[in-house]
């Protein structure tokens, strides 16, 4: 097997990390869900003021892996990071690629002065235990706070009356 690299992605990986994000959505039940194009990620982490970052994991020069991330704000602590994705691909999962790719988003969180690292994950999903094991506590259970979305039909129902 090739060594396993995790670096930053560049703008030509986009087409293979939204490959691995429809994986990942597939993998998470919701394949329609996916509405990026590998352009507006080009657009989107590459193009000016990058709205995310992403780190990938690399086999020779195949892109296994990705974590995809991007600064929050708390009022609470001040700068914060939020992990949107973590996602291996199956063949190359039980190998500690998941791990590395959470310290490296970990070590950009540290060097860029965030206080904390927050993310979601689906009630049934194992990865629970992964996050657990490595500290990470579950906000719904100790502290009772629950993650909540308005969708684009409702944002717009409610921005019409601003």
């Amino acid at each position: 097997m090739a060594e396993i690299t995790i670096r930053k992605a560049r703008r030509e990986d986009c087409k293979t990390i939204r490959d691995l994000i429809q994986e990942l959505s597939n993998y998470e039940k919701m394949p329609e869900q996916v509405q990026v194009d590998y352009k507006i990620l080009e657009k989107d982490g590459f193009d000016g003021e990058p709205l995310f970052f992403c780190n990938v994991a690399t086999s020779g020069e195949k892109v296994i892996g990705y974590a995809l991330f991007y600064y929050i704000y708390s009022t609470w602590v001040g700068k914060a990071m939020c992990l949107e994705d973590i996602y291996v691909t199956s063949e190359f999962r039980g190998k500690h690629i998941g791990d590395k790719l959470l310290k490296s988003v970990a070590k950009a969180a540290i060097d860029n002065d965030c206080r904390q690292l927050d993310f979601i994950v689906l009630n049934w999903n194992p990865a629970q235990e992964f996050y657990k094991k490595r500290g990470a506590c579950d906000l719904t259970v100790k502290e009772k706070w629950h993650h909540y979305r308005f969708y684009l039909n409702d944002l717009m129902k409610l921005a019409s009356d601003a």
